[in-house]
């Protein structure tokens, strides 16, 4: 008989507690009656309110057709299993503010939440607005003649607005994120004839976090007629390491896309604008807009023009210079290199060492019908002249990229019409007689062999993959998530939680904290006997640290100290004679929960050591027999957390 291992079972538990205990559709229509169960159409509630105050992790809330009063959700669903309020279709109107704020519907200090097709108009602030949450989707809604905006988010991180209709909002702006809400996507929505910005994010130093937006993707947008009373299509205050790609923006009156620093705690810097195209109008300012110590930009595969009179296309300020880019761009003869004060032409612009790839052209040459259909001619210039480097592999529609032997510049892809017809054409790769894919990482796509979706256990190393299995990986690693990593000499399956660390390496500092629940009984976990080990290294290169800490009794230089009730062991070295470790607390938390353990470690040392990559961060920690341990990977492929940041002098994660 196969013997369960600890790991086996571990993950088998993950999967029970990930899975919907009793998931529950809720059904709210005119007519319904709150004292009834909800759990069916004959048996509805009257308002989503009575189904936002019981709705638990895996249920769906269908709201039937009709008008209703605003409702405010602050139960939380789970990763996997949120909580989704699902209107039946754009009929279903929230006419009303909900009760505690002056919003449609409000979403605050919840996680795993899901709003979907409702149609929330004339609220008093916002019609959807979120707030202390995080993982909130926001999709498939229309907001329109809102006082302030359309959709609001303050403090919520991972928050996803999509494929929504945002319009004519009375004061400021149809979509804002604000005050350091790291990781939204915003793709897909229609933002228009908004008074203030189309899409605004704001780092809102002044309103406590970090003061910045990170990682933000803006994607997929159209934005058109917003900026009657100033601002841009799309806003960025202190927004950093963020891509903007395949949006449309055109007769904005304000700005196309800027870069800044007003209320945010830092410009705008390291940002990535990909493939938009930004036709400004008459009365409108630059196209693109970098200023505030905005560094490290790049700009790249654009269609930019603008129908002003003296403004024009890319207007950076001296500040802002540092590390910017700019190339692969259909451009007009207007730039400036002091934030809009004075404009300079394309040859001398290009003499700065920008552009050197880039051309002049007009809408009339790129476009269909410019002012209305922005895909591209035939014969337009900037079809197949743009960059494959950060180009995304899809357009604006969704369609693949690259179609024909280069990338085209702006939000949409010239496709091929022939594609399919039977004959071989011009540019095509598959999909007709004789044209076959011969690589297993492509497929075929619009007659064009275009990168497959990456399928980690297929057997292809394809995209970001490095293996299928351990043969794949050089001796000492192994194959794990389809990347190869260094062998870990822990492999109980547990991950050590509410982690931190910093790593200086020279002159040597740490500090290292986090917890774990390592299930009993124990076979030798005894700091005092046995001490412990401690690894932070690159989880696939090189660099970092691997310390076992002795066991053995305070002595008056070193050791370990213990309480009576054997529950808290503090070793202490003030001269870090073990790999420069001077103190270390380990304190069996059981009480709480059985078999957690919380441990902390600290250290300096006038030697130095070589830190792993930033993005290659691992820690281990042993604290008795081999599978008594837990484990770390900083930096996870599925997402941006628990993640680090520094360089090679020193790490610092959480």
């Amino acid at each position: 008989m196969r013997r369960l291992t600890l790991a086996t079972l571990i993950v088998f538990v993950a999967i029970l507690l990930s899975a919907p205990a009793n998931a529950t559709d809720y059904y709210v229509k005119n007519g319904g009656n709150n004292g009834n169960n909800g759990l069916s159409i004959a048996t509805a509630w009257a308002t989503p309110q009575r189904a936002a105050d019981v709705a638990n992790p895996g249920d769906t809330v269908h709201v039937l057709n009709g008008s209703y009063p605003g409702f405010y959700v602050e139960r939380s669903g789970t990763a996997g299993n949120p909580i989704t309020f699902l209107a039946e279709s754009p009929a279903v109107l929230i006419t009303s503010n909900n009760g505690n704020t002056p919003d449609g519907i409000n979403i605050e200090d919840a996680a795993y939440v899901v709003i979907d097709g409702f149609t929330v108009n004339d609220r008093t602030r916002a019609g959807i607005r979120t707030a202390l949450s995080e993982f909130v989707t926001i999709r498939d809604c229309h907001c329109g003649s809102n006082g302030v905006w359309g959709i609001f988010s303050g403090f919520a991180d991972d928050l996803t607005i999509e494929n929504n209709e945002t319009h004519d909002s009375g004061d400021e702006h149809g979509i804002y994120v604000s005050n350091s809400g790291d990781r939204p996507v915003i793709r897909g929505n229609l933002v228009y004839d908004n008074n203030a910005n189309g899409i605004h994010m704001n780092g809102d130093e002044s309103q406590g976090g970090d003061g910045m937006i990170s990682n933000a993707l803006v994607e997929r947008n159209i934005i058109y007629g917003n900026g009657v009373a100033g601002g841009s299509g799309i806003n960025m205050d202190g927004v950093n390491n963020s891509v903007v790609r395949n949006n449309l923006l055109f007769d904005n009156h304000a700005s196309g896309i800027s870069l800044y620093r007003i209320d945010g705690a830092a410009g705008s810097t390291g940002n990535l604008v990909i493939n938009n195209t930004v036709i400004n109008a008459s009365n409108a300012r630059w196209c693109i807009n970098i200023n505030s110590g905005s560094s490290g930009n790049t700009v790249r595969n654009n269609i930019l023009y603008n129908f002003h009179s003296f403004r024009g296309v890319i207007a950076v300020d001296s500040s802002s210079r540092p590390g910017f880019v700019s190339d692969y761009n259909s451009l007009m003869s207007r730039f400036s290199i002091d934030g809009a004060n004075t404009v300079i032409n394309f040859a001398t612009w290009q003499g700065l060492g920008y552009d050197a790839h880039s051309f002049l052209a007009a809408p009339t040459a790129n476009f269909v019908a410019p002012g209305s259909d922005f895909h591209l001619l035939e014969t337009s210039p900037a079809r197949d002249t743009g960059t494959a480097t950060t180009a995304p592999s899809v357009d604006i529609e969704g369609n693949p990229r690259p179609v024909g032997p280069g990338y085209d510049m702006g939000a949409y892809e010239l496709q091929l019409d022939t594609c399919g017809d039977g004959f071989v054409d011009a540019g095509e790769e598959c999909g007709e007689p004789g044209l076959n894919c011969a690589d297993a990482c492509t497929l075929c796509s619009q007659c064009i062999c275009a990168a497959a979706p990456v399928v980690c256990g297929d057997g292809n190393i394809c995209g970001s993959e490095t293996c299928e299995d351990d043969l794949d990986c050089a001796p000492g690693q192994e194959c794990s998530g389809c990347q190869c990593q260094n062998t870990s000499p822990c492999d109980s399956g547990i991950v050590i939680d509410r982690p931190s660390l910093k790593l200086v390496a020279d002159p040597f500092m740490l500090r290292v904290r986090g917890s774990a629940v390592i299930p009993k009984p124990w076979a030798a976990i005894d700091p005092a006997a046995n001490g412990f080990r401690l690894i932070i290294a690159g989880a696939t290169g090189p660099g970092g640290i691997d310390v076992t800490i002795p066991g053995g009794l305070y002595d008056g230089i070193s050791g370990w100290k213990v309480n009576r009730s054997a529950t808290l062991w503090r070793y202490i070295d003030k001269a870090g004679t073990v790999g420069g470790i001077t103190r270390a607390v380990i304190t069996d938390r059981s009480r709480s929960v059985d078999g957690m353990l919380r441990w902390s470690a600290s250290g300096k040392s006038t030697g130095s050591v070589s830190l792993p990559a930033v993005d290659d961060v691992r820690t281990v920690f042993i604290a008795g027999a081999t599978d008594e341990c837990a484990t770390l990977d900083w930096n996870p492929p599925t997402g941006p957390r628990p993640g680090c940041t520094g360089d090679g002098t020193r790490l610092i994660c959480r």
